[in-house]
């Protein structure tokens, strides 16, 4: 009869198979949403406070998300500056927020995320060759330049569309913005004048009708004289 083997230690670590994967991958997404949020809405100027604490969770977020998916679970060599990654952390997040920010909300404000889209992609792309300590040596200028290039057409092609779709008078993306109130159509307006002129006869109509006619007076005595009888016209039995 066959013994059961033994079950090695890294199948059963619900922790570091399930839990901790998990935590990095949800932190990694949610930081992206908070600061795309965060960063966009704070150019629209709508509850300033809220949407800063907002993004600065979300650099919090992915700052934590991105060392435990390097450093605790791929095991990777810890860095010697620790502020380093911190700052390149931070950069490659707001890049990466802003642009998925700008790309969400561009109907809303197009002329505030046609900056923010390419400038997000150059702090992107120079957060990312820091953080993976890529070394492209004379390659470096070319494609810092092809970024650059791609930054600017993305720029121009989006303003360019923003204006033509921007209609004058609109409000944009208004968050919490009180719901106007509506304006009265002109076409009512005389269904309730002919209302109020038909009430206004009906009112002058009722007294007349109710007060009856006075019945004519016998003023004057009947006095007419007829032959061969009384004054009054009978004769006396």
């Amino acid at each position: 009869m066959s013994l059961p083997q033994p079950t090695s230690r890294s199948e059963t670590s619900v922790r570091r198979q399930l839990l901790l994967p998990f935590f990095a991958y949800f932190l990694l997404l949610a930081s992206t949403s908070f600061i795309a949020g965060g960063i966009v809405h704070l150019g629209l100027g709508e509850n300033t406070a809220y949407y800063l604490a907002l993004a600065v969770l979300g650099v919090v977020c992915f700052t934590v998300g991105n060392y435990l998916q390097e450093f605790v679970l791929r095991k990777k060599t810890r860095p010697t500056n620790l502020g380093a990654f911190l700052l390149v952390s931070f950069v490659l997040s707001v890049g990466m927020g802003m642009m998925t920010g700008g790309v969400q909300h561009y109907l809303d404000n197009p002329a505030y995320s046609s900056v923010l889209i390419p400038v997000g992609l150059i702090l992107a792309v120079l957060a990312f060759l820091s953080r993976e300590g890529v070394k492209l040596g004379p390659k470096l200028p070319a494609l810092m330049g092809g970024t650059v290039a791609v930054a600017a057409l993305l720029f121009g092609g989006l303003s360019t569309i923003g204006r033509a779709i921007t209609v004058p008078g609109t409000a944009g993306h208004a968050h919490g913005s009180a719901t106007s109130e509506p304006t009265p159509v002109a076409g009512h307006s005389a269904p309730a004048e002919s209302v109020v002129s038909a009430a206004q006869v009906t009112e002058t109509a009722v007294p007349a009708a109710q007060t009856p006619e006075a019945a004519p007076a016998h003023a004057e005595p009947h006095t007419d004289a007829h032959p061969e009888g009384g004054e009054d016209g009978h004769d006396d039995h």
